[in-house]
């Protein structure tokens, strides 16, 4: 048996195993009664299954990159090629309080999230961008977040 193919089985079970373990309602927002936004605010939001944008902010994709060396060793299939949601130039508003859209990469929203809720590590001049590379260590996806 092919040992990735292996470990990608293996892992998407045991991550449906502990899907199990958390009821359906701990991962739905409660909102304020005719406010329309989650109630819980702040960097406690991830941690109570809430994922969504605290502030306005608009998402541009700067570059796409495509490790064709990397893909060959660790993916299932090696001629992947670069991410294929996003194109260089993309540009994307997200109002407060914005849930992931259904064609936008989750993995790359969790990293915008958590961008906007708190400061980044060395943040810029003005505060106000924030440069972001998607997790995928093979095509990864870099973005500038600006908060409006």
């Amino acid at each position: 048996m092919d040992r990735r193919y292996f470990c990608k089985i293996a892992s998407l079970a045991a991550g449906a195993i502990g899907l199990n373990a958390i009821p359906a309602s701990a991962l739905i927002p409660a909102a304020p009664s005719g406010s329309g936004q989650p109630s819980v605010s702040g960097p406690s939001a991830k941690h109570q299954g809430v994922n969504w944008i605290a502030t306005t902010c608009r998402v541009t994709v700067l570059r796409r990159e495509c490790h064709l060396d990397l893909q060959a060793l660790y993916l299932d299939d090696p001629d992947a090629g670069p991410c294929r949601l996003f194109k260089s130039g993309d540009e994307y508003t997200f109002a407060a309080g914005s849930v992931c859209p259904a064609d936008f990469c989750p993995r790359l929203w969790e990293l915008i999230c958590a961008a906007v809720v708190t400061d980044p590590c060395d943040p810029p001049l003005d505060h106000s961008t924030t440069l972001l590379a998607c997790p995928d260590g093979t095509r990864p996806v870099i973005i500038r977040v600006d908060r409006l």
